[in-house]
């Protein structure tokens, strides 16, 4: 007769073991600042595991040309964004997990001892929840729609990256160009004041016109130290928004083909009309919207009752008894009305949410093409206003090669050509800064190479 409460003593160790076994176990991961403050200031673009992620990425196993679609994959890779974005992702779905999940039975035992008999009565009570009609299914659907917004996320913030990446990438670009003509323009302006002074010497110029000349060399010098303070800056801001220390540039060809000679948006009606219902951020305010018609769903079904149903067993002093208890909130006070309200605005707010990005959306598309117009004419005005300096240069270099003019009257018109230049690349400026706006509001790469005029 022993034998049978240690073959039940047993099978409830072995029962509570297997319980045990399935459970999960904390292990801490404690952050080094100092670890990952000297990670941060090695980073580099020759990192193996970095070059593995863009072959993968890109399909191709040859060096990898740094423009802007591979530096936007730097900077997936090293900058926090993509991280954080997908992180959330991941506590998303694990929500979505929880949310699957069916309520654990509540196992009772409650020992009761007859004073009178001198007997106990004792047995185990299980109790089950059963959530009402439909709840369970909405708190799922809730938390997949959750999970679509974050996923979502992950592509805003690719792009948002891609976004700096560009307009770094466009300052670079400008600031190199803007330097190479504020060097000639200085080296013009040096040339120019040498021929006074020359002519000075001979009596035949004012001591005036020669002072002019000088602060007008000064002038080209200060901008020209403007010019190179402006080149490092530039590139400074593209270490930051590729995620690398300032110093991983050192040697690095970037390849600015894209940017020189970007594609044309040709059409813009088709791209508008699709961007306006598949830009990213368009349908994440949807899947949060959707995400509000469920917790509505929900707060519906919770207004009926949960019940409990319990099943259990007694001994009680030699007789075997066994139970079904149920019970369940009785709903005099309130129906869940609150909440339902509650739920019910929400769904209200997200709908008026989702209008608004969408406005945002349409608003910034219209913005961002007008500019790109208006930049468009800007830039066919500047490279007239270039030509007509390059024709007038032309003629004027055959006739100081006849000798009908002096160097001075040369050196005027050089001048001129270079300021055409300069004009012309600030316009260029304020074209590629346009396309990069329209690039971001219809999600679109138009930043990329394609061969020179």
């Amino acid at each position: 007769m022993a034998a049978m409460p240690m073959n039940k003593a047993l099978t409830g160790a072995m029962l509570a073991c297997a319980l045990l076994a399935g459970c999960a176990s904390y292990t801490p991961r404690p952050l080094h600042p100092r670890r990952s403050a000297s990670a941060l200031r090695q980073r580099s673009l020759s990192d193996p595991r970095l070059l593995r992620f863009l072959a993968v990425e890109q399909h191709r196993s040859a060096a990898p040309r740094w423009n802007l679609a591979t530096l936007s994959l730097v900077a997936v890779y090293e900058r926090p964004d993509m991280p954080i974005a997908r992180a959330r992702l991941g506590e998303a779905r694990a929500a979505a997990i929880t949310a699957a999940e069916l309520p654990n039975p509540t196992l009772s035992i409650a020992p009761t001892y007859d004073a009178s008999s001198h007997g106990w009565k004792v047995g185990p009570l299980i109790d089950f929840l059963l959530e009402p009609y439909g709840a369970r299914p909405a708190r799922v659907a809730r938390a997949h729609a959750l999970a679509d917004a974050a996923r979502q996320g992950i592509s805003i913030a690719s792009w948002g990256l891609r976004a700096r990446v560009r307009s770094a990438l466009i300052e670079l670009w400008s600031s190199r160009a803007a330097l190479r003509l504020a060097e000639q323009r200085s080296a013009l302006a040096a040339r120019y004041r040498d021929a006074l002074v020359q002519r000075l010497r001979a009596g035949m110029v004012s001591a005036t016109a020669v002072s002019a000349a000088t602060l007008d060399w000064q002038r080209a010098e200060l901008r020209l130290a403007e010019g190179r303070r402006r080149e490092r800056l530039a590139r400074a801001a593209l270490a930051t928004a590729i995620g690398v220390p300032d110093h991983a540039l050192d040697g690095v060809r970037l390849d600015l083909r894209g940017i020189a000679h970007p594609r044309r948006p040709g059409r813009l009606e088709g791209l508008i009309g699709a961007a306006l219902v598949s830009r990213p951020d368009v349908l994440q305010a949807l899947a949060r919207y959707q995400a509000a018609q469920q917790a509505l769903r929900l707060a519906v079904a919770q207004q009926y009752p949960w019940f409990e149903i319990g099943p259990g067993y007694h001994y009680d002093q030699g007789d075997n008894k066994f139970i079904v208890s149920i019970s369940l909130p009785l709903p005099l006070l309130n129906r869940n009305q609150g909440p339902i309200a509650q739920a019910r605005a929400g769904r209200r707010l997200a709908a008026e949410q989702f209008i608004a990005v969408q406005a945002r959306a349409l608003a910034g598309i219209d913005q961002a093409r007008a500019d790109w117009r208006a930049s468009e004419q800007e830039l066919l005005r500047a490279r007239r206003l270039r030509a007509a300096a390059a024709r007038q240069l032309g003629r004027q270099r055959a006739r100081y090669a006849a000798g009908s003019i002096g160097r001075l009257r040369l050196l005027g018109a050089e001048r001129a050509f270079v300021q055409a230049r300069q004009l012309t690349l600030a316009a260029s400026l304020h074209q590629r800064r346009a396309l990069g706006a329209l690039e971001s509001a219809l999600y679109r790469p138009f930043l990329v190479a394609q061969r020179s005029r």
